[in-house]
């Protein structure tokens, strides 16, 4: 069997700064995608978050169109609270609750007509969807029914919402490795104490190891101090004799 190279402590730190790095990405992507789907109303529902910027996935294909603002199913929709709900223009996209088949669900069509009162403020929108002829009836609007008002759209990124906002969905690609994550830190930090007793208790073994050696050491030298001393003696007595 080949003998494993051992990591140099130069890529050990390479090694450690990557996995940190990566694990706080991850963390980083986790927070932006549950602001999302948290931020961002059920499909189903006709309301809007209460939140100043909107995000609205589009289901439907109303607004498909030729112009640079329509957009598809699928499709993303970032939205903010219009400032001032009577200065809409021509031309702009808003948001609002409509009847569909008897079903109260969030619309957002083009404002293609405005009346106006005296003082100029509108006092009705007239909205249409892109895909919808000319000719089709345009849906009134009252000022105060506009909930948001389009800013700009992000291709493909609505259905991403929509499936995350599924409870299974969202725990698999984002509860699951969370929880996973921080299993892990705790085993690595649960590793790193081990590992640190274990080299204190080898530094105390082979403190005393030394200790041990120095003691037989010592004990060796008194044992021949005293035999030289002994045998000295003896040469002194067979002096003094003769």
């Amino acid at each position: 069997m080949k003998n494993k190279k051992k990591l140099t402590p130069k890529q050990k730190k390479i090694i450690d700064i990557s996995v940190i790095c990566l694990q706080v990405a991850i963390v980083i992507v986790a927070i932006v995608i549950s602001a999302i789907v948290i931020a961002n109303p059920i499909t189903s529902s006709a309301k809007v978050s209460g939140a100043k910027t909107k995000l609205l996935p589009v289901l439907t294909d109303s607004m498909v169109g030729d112009n640079k603002d329509s957009f598809n199913p699928g499709d993303l929709i970032i939205a903010t609270t219009p400032k001032d709900p009577f200065a809409l223009k021509e031309g702009d996209i808003i948001t609002y609750v409509g009847t569909v088949n008897g079903v109260e669900e969030l619309i957002t069509h083009r404002i293609v007509g405005v009346m106006l009162d005296a003082d100029g403020k509108a006092i009705t929108y007239y909205t249409l969807g892109d895909a919808q002829p000319e000719d089709s009836e345009a849906l009134p609007v009252m000022p105060r029914g506009v909930l948001a008002v389009y800013k700009y759209h992000l291709k493909g990124v609505g259905n991403a919402i929509n499936w995350l906002q599924n409870d299974r969905n969202f725990l698999l690609v984002i509860v699951i490795p969370l929880v996973a994550l921080f299993v892990y830190n705790i085993i690595v930090f649960v590793k790193m104490i081990m590992e640190s007793k274990m080299d204190k208790v080898k530094e105390a073994g082979a403190g005393a190891v030394v200790d041990e050696e120095e003691i037989r050491r010592k004990a060796i030298e008194e044992y021949l101090a005293k035999q030289n001393l002994s045998a000295t003696d003896q040469d002194t007595k067979e002096d003094k004799t003769e």
